[in-house]
């Protein structure tokens, strides 16, 4: 079983991957049943080197902040506000065109609908009009019949499941407010947001592109700007987009599905629904209501590009979190977060690390 012990292995881990330049600034939290084995942090907030990284600053977590706006999406759900098999049509009308008319709301939780294709924009902080891009999600072509496979609804997951969340809360609240009274509020306070404040912009770190990523064209087309640059924005960060501008800490994603797995948040019923696996030989992923799935449910949780990830274990009790401001090509953090998922390792049997060049070995 995991002990305290492996806190010391996580950051002998990310002081050797900051010093290879792995890394630029990291975090890294495990817990299990409530408390925290590991809550490990190493580097710098921007390549510039000169601010450190501590247990509070906050990273750009892109979409696995969508597993955040899911649990609020759920706790609608579980209070009969949204219903799963309701079509969407006769929630949100203007929606049902264009191959749409059939889709329901369970088909929007699990990537199903056939809205992915990325709506246009004509400049990246155009995304942050709500109006506009809603109207553009309205008129998308679905790309598939609806239900009939599972493809991932990436930034649209946005409008997709935040304009149902809108028009069934019974609170008329905005976006943000549903998602910080529902997901958020009391465990993760302070350490997750869909839209940050003057004080939160502060702890938060500068992406940086990976060297290994090729560069957007110039001028860039639609959805080719370079993400960092979007999220580096400060327009985008401080608007409310949970299908990819969640910003975060990892100890705040840990304390979110430690507090599933406890029951803190969800029921036991919605819960077990939300990791129901259904997935078709063929499909590109496999996704309950909200959260991407693994071993038949039993993981769950989400990633967002350029390397963060937050996965719990239903079996083991396990969860870990990782969050970076280097934007990933190498998946060496997220195989060892999986490997802790999986196996629930000994610290007597640690994975093997090159400290040399930051390398996972087994």
């Amino acid at each position: 079983m995991l002990t305290m012990s492996i806190e010391k292995e996580i950051r002998s881990i990310l002081d050797a991957r900051v010093s290879v330049g792995k890394e630029i600034g990291v975090q890294f939290a495990v817990m299990k049943g409530g408390k925290f084995l590991a809550d490990a942090c190493a580097g710098f907030t921007d390549e510039s080197r000169t601010r450190t990284v501590s247990s509070d600053t906050l990273f750009p977590v892109f979409s696995t902040g969508k597993a955040f706006c899911a649990t609020a999406a759920l706790r609608l759900v579980e209070r009969g506000e949204l219903e799963l098999e309701r079509p969407v049509r006769e929630i949100w009308p203007e929606f049902a065109c264009n191959g749409k008319e059939e889709v329901t709301v369970r088909q929007i939780f699990m990537h199903r609908s056939g809205v992915c294709e990325r709506p246009f924009y004509q400049n990246h902080r155009e995304i942050t009009d709500w109006a506009v891009m809603r109207q553009r999600v309205e008129k998308a072509f679905a790309e598939f019949p609806p239900g009939s496979r599972t493809q991932y609804q990436s930034v649209n997951y946005t409008w997709l499941l935040g304009e149902l969340m809108l028009r069934s809360d019974s609170r008329k609240r905005t976006l943000q407010q549903i998602i910080l009274q529902e997901a958020i509020q009391p465990y993760s306070t302070g350490m997750i947001y869909f839209g940050v404040d003057d004080e939160a912009a502060k702890r938060t770190v500068t992406l940086t592109r990976n060297p290994s990523f090729p560069k957007a064209p110039e001028p860039a087309p639609c959805w080719d700007y370079e993400l960092e640059a979007i999220m580096n924005d400060d327009a985008i960060r401080r608007a409310c987009l949970p299908g990819f501008n969640c910003i975060a800490s990892a100890r705040g994603l840990a304390l979110h599905f430690s507090a599933l797995l406890d029951g803190r948040i969800l029921g036991k019923d919605i819960l077990d629904e939300a990791r129901k696996d259904i997935s078709q030989p063929g499909d590109a992923a496999s996704y309950g209501l909200g959260y991407a799935i693994q071993d038949n449910g039993n993981i769950f949780g989400h990633g967002g590009y350029g390397g963060a990830q937050v996965l719990a274990n239903a079996r083991t009790g396990i969860v870990a979190a990782y969050t970076c401001n280097l934007m990933h090509s190498d998946d060496g953090m997220r195989n060892y977060l999986q490997s802790l998922l999986e196996d629930d390792q000994s610290a007597d049997d640690p994975q093997q690390w090159d400290h040399k060049t930051g390398q996972l070995i087994r």
